[in-house]
Protein backbone atom coordinates (compact mmCIF):
# COMPACT_ATOMS: atom_id res chain seq x y z
CA UNK A 1 0.00 0.00 0.00
CA UNK A 2 1.47 2.86 -1.02
CA UNK A 3 -0.07 5.42 1.34
CA UNK A 4 -1.41 4.97 5.29
CA UNK A 5 -4.64 4.87 5.46
CA UNK A 6 -4.46 8.74 7.69
CA UNK A 7 -3.38 9.82 4.77
CA UNK A 8 -5.40 8.93 2.66
CA UNK A 9 -8.15 10.07 4.30
CA UNK A 10 -6.69 13.14 4.69
CA UNK A 11 -6.40 13.59 1.20
CA UNK A 12 -10.12 12.18 -0.01
CA UNK A 13 -11.15 15.06 2.83
CA UNK A 14 -9.33 17.37 0.79
CA UNK A 15 -10.93 16.10 -2.48
CA UNK A 16 -14.21 16.67 -1.54
CA UNK A 17 -13.34 19.79 -0.10
CA UNK A 18 -14.95 19.02 3.40
CA UNK A 19 -14.10 19.97 6.64
CA UNK A 20 -12.88 18.50 9.97
CA UNK A 21 -15.98 20.33 11.09
CA UNK A 22 -17.56 18.24 8.58
CA UNK A 23 -16.52 14.96 8.83
CA UNK A 24 -17.20 15.55 12.84
CA UNK A 25 -20.44 16.21 12.49
CA UNK A 26 -21.29 13.03 10.43
CA UNK A 27 -19.11 11.03 12.65
CA UNK A 28 -19.70 12.48 16.11
CA UNK A 29 -16.14 12.36 16.28
CA UNK A 30 -14.51 15.75 18.01
CA UNK A 31 -12.38 18.02 15.96
CA UNK A 32 -9.19 17.43 18.01
CA UNK A 33 -9.51 13.49 17.25
CA UNK A 34 -9.94 14.02 13.71
CA UNK A 35 -7.48 16.03 13.27
CA UNK A 36 -4.58 14.03 15.73
CA UNK A 37 -6.27 11.16 13.51
CA UNK A 38 -5.42 12.77 9.92
CA UNK A 39 -1.60 12.80 11.01
CA UNK A 40 -1.26 9.66 11.88
CA UNK A 41 -1.25 10.17 16.08
CA UNK A 42 -4.45 8.98 17.35
CA UNK A 43 -5.37 5.43 16.66
CA UNK A 44 -8.03 4.08 14.16
CA UNK A 45 -10.29 1.64 14.98
CA UNK A 46 -12.22 -0.37 12.75
CA UNK A 47 -15.52 1.11 14.07
CA UNK A 48 -14.32 4.47 13.58
CA UNK A 49 -13.08 3.67 10.49
CA UNK A 50 -16.26 2.57 9.24
CA UNK A 51 -17.72 5.70 10.81
CA UNK A 52 -14.90 8.41 8.48
CA UNK A 53 -15.39 5.88 5.66
CA UNK A 54 -19.32 6.75 5.67
CA UNK A 55 -18.78 9.95 6.38
CA UNK A 56 -16.91 10.58 3.19
CA UNK A 57 -18.97 8.64 1.19
CA UNK A 58 -16.41 5.99 0.50
CA UNK A 59 -16.18 2.22 0.91
CA UNK A 60 -13.84 1.22 3.42
CA UNK A 61 -12.06 -0.74 1.25
CA UNK A 62 -11.18 2.38 -1.12
CA UNK A 63 -8.55 3.57 1.90
CA UNK A 64 -6.85 0.10 1.45
CA UNK A 65 -7.46 -0.66 -2.11
CA UNK A 66 -3.82 -1.22 -3.66
CA UNK A 67 -3.44 0.40 -7.18
CA UNK A 68 -3.20 -2.49 -9.59
CA UNK A 69 -5.75 -3.57 -11.81
CA UNK A 70 -5.65 -7.40 -11.61
CA UNK A 71 -7.50 -9.86 -9.79
CA UNK A 72 -5.43 -11.72 -6.81
CA UNK A 73 -7.17 -14.94 -6.13
CA UNK A 74 -4.53 -16.16 -3.60
CA UNK A 75 -2.17 -14.74 -0.79
CA UNK A 76 1.21 -15.33 -0.41
CA UNK A 77 2.42 -15.61 3.33
CA UNK A 78 4.36 -12.60 3.18
CA UNK A 79 2.06 -10.46 2.22
CA UNK A 80 1.36 -7.49 4.06
CA UNK A 81 -0.95 -6.83 6.89
CA UNK A 82 -2.90 -3.22 7.15
CA UNK A 83 -0.31 -0.81 7.31
CA UNK A 84 -1.32 2.15 9.18
CA UNK A 85 -4.32 0.84 10.96
CA UNK A 86 -3.70 1.15 14.54
CA UNK A 87 -6.26 -1.82 15.35
CA UNK A 88 -7.19 -3.45 18.66
CA UNK A 89 -4.89 -6.57 17.10
CA UNK A 90 -1.34 -7.46 17.40
CA UNK A 91 -1.73 -9.10 13.85
CA UNK A 92 -4.59 -8.42 11.20
CA UNK A 93 -3.72 -10.16 7.61
CA UNK A 94 -6.10 -9.71 4.45
CA UNK A 95 -6.51 -13.72 3.61
CA UNK A 96 -9.04 -13.01 0.93
CA UNK A 97 -8.43 -12.91 -2.68
CA UNK A 98 -9.08 -9.83 -4.48
CA UNK A 99 -11.74 -9.34 -7.53
CA UNK A 100 -14.55 -7.64 -8.66
CA UNK A 101 -18.08 -8.85 -7.08
CA UNK A 102 -16.53 -10.63 -3.57
CA UNK A 103 -19.07 -10.94 -1.22
CA UNK A 104 -16.71 -12.15 1.88
CA UNK A 105 -13.28 -10.74 3.42
CA UNK A 106 -11.16 -13.20 5.63
CA UNK A 107 -8.59 -12.19 8.15
CA UNK A 108 -5.88 -13.85 10.51
CA UNK A 109 -6.04 -11.86 14.04
CA UNK A 110 -4.03 -11.82 16.79
CA UNK A 111 -4.87 -10.04 19.71
CA UNK A 112 -2.59 -9.38 22.94
CA UNK A 113 -3.26 -11.02 26.14
CA UNK A 114 -5.46 -8.85 28.47
CA UNK A 115 -6.73 -6.44 25.63
CA UNK A 116 -10.00 -5.14 26.71
CA UNK A 117 -11.72 -1.91 26.30
CA UNK A 118 -12.59 -2.21 22.79
CA UNK A 119 -15.55 -0.19 21.00
CA UNK A 120 -18.58 -2.40 20.18
CA UNK A 121 -19.94 -1.80 16.41
CA UNK A 122 -22.02 -3.09 14.05
CA UNK A 123 -22.59 -3.13 10.57
CA UNK A 124 -25.05 -5.20 7.93
CA UNK A 125 -23.83 -9.21 6.79
CA UNK A 126 -22.32 -11.19 9.21
CA UNK A 127 -19.05 -12.33 10.96
CA UNK A 128 -17.79 -16.30 11.60
CA UNK A 129 -14.53 -16.65 13.88
CA UNK A 130 -12.82 -19.84 14.52
CA UNK A 131 -10.40 -19.95 17.43
CA UNK A 132 -7.33 -21.34 16.54
CA UNK A 133 -5.23 -20.63 19.90
CA UNK A 134 -6.51 -19.13 23.40
CA UNK A 135 -9.77 -18.22 24.34
CA UNK A 136 -11.89 -15.43 23.06
CA UNK A 137 -14.73 -13.14 25.37
CA UNK A 138 -17.25 -11.92 22.63
CA UNK A 139 -19.67 -9.70 23.04
CA UNK A 140 -22.91 -9.85 21.12
CA UNK A 141 -26.44 -7.85 21.78
CA UNK A 142 -24.99 -8.06 25.40
CA UNK A 143 -24.86 -11.57 25.81
CA UNK A 144 -21.42 -12.93 26.49
CA UNK A 145 -19.69 -16.24 25.27
CA UNK A 146 -16.74 -17.74 25.79
CA UNK A 147 -15.06 -19.62 22.50
CA UNK A 148 -12.19 -21.60 23.00
CA UNK A 149 -9.37 -23.12 20.38
CA UNK A 150 -11.10 -25.23 18.16
CA UNK A 151 -14.76 -23.58 18.68
CA UNK A 152 -16.56 -20.66 16.42
CA UNK A 153 -18.91 -18.29 16.86
CA UNK A 154 -21.27 -17.14 13.67
CA UNK A 155 -23.72 -13.90 14.24
CA UNK A 156 -25.26 -11.55 12.49
CA UNK A 157 -23.11 -8.28 12.34
CA UNK A 158 -26.21 -5.98 12.92
CA UNK A 159 -25.90 -6.46 16.60
CA UNK A 160 -23.94 -4.55 18.26
CA UNK A 161 -20.31 -6.68 19.14
CA UNK A 162 -17.10 -7.07 20.29
CA UNK A 163 -14.19 -9.26 21.04
CA UNK A 164 -11.87 -9.28 24.14
CA UNK A 165 -8.60 -11.03 25.16
CA UNK A 166 -8.90 -11.23 28.99
CA UNK A 167 -6.20 -14.29 29.23
CA UNK A 168 -2.66 -14.39 29.59
CA UNK A 169 -1.97 -15.96 26.38
CA UNK A 170 -2.26 -14.90 22.53
CA UNK A 171 -5.90 -15.10 21.20
CA UNK A 172 -5.46 -16.30 17.48
CA UNK A 173 -8.29 -16.54 15.06
CA UNK A 174 -9.50 -17.07 11.87
CA UNK A 175 -12.43 -14.41 10.78
CA UNK A 176 -14.46 -14.39 7.62
CA UNK A 177 -17.19 -11.88 7.38
CA UNK A 178 -19.70 -10.15 5.31
CA UNK A 179 -19.79 -7.88 3.10
CA UNK A 180 -16.58 -7.20 2.05
CA UNK A 181 -14.72 -4.59 4.39
CA UNK A 182 -11.51 -4.32 1.62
Amino acid sequence: MEQEVHVKIKKIRKQKKMTLKDVSEKTGFSISFLSQMERGISPITMVSLKKISSALDIQMKTLFDEEQNTREYYRRDNDAALLGLQRNYKHFKILSGRFDKRKLDSFLLVMEPKSTGFEAGSHDGEEFFYVLKGIGTFIVDGEEFTIKSGESIHYPSTKPHTVYNHEDEELEMLCVLTPPLF
